[in-house]
């Protein structure tokens, strides 16, 4: 069992130590989600300093 797991880790080593390796979870997000996320953020701050003080 110990030999499986020390095999499977040294294979996913060998993987992510190559020079030409690109993490896909480690991508720049698109300009687009950036922006999207900021919108978004600033919408539910007025949502929720309207919500807090009530005419």
């Amino acid at each position: 069992m110990a030999d499986d797991f020390d095999r499977e880790l040294q294979a996913r080593l060998a993987v992510i130590e190559e020079p030409g390796y690109v993490d896909p979870a480690r991508a720049d997000l698109p300009i687009r989600d950036i922006v999207l996320l900021v919108v978004l953020g600033a919408l539910l701050v007025v949502a929720m300093i309207v919500w807090s003080y009530p005419a």
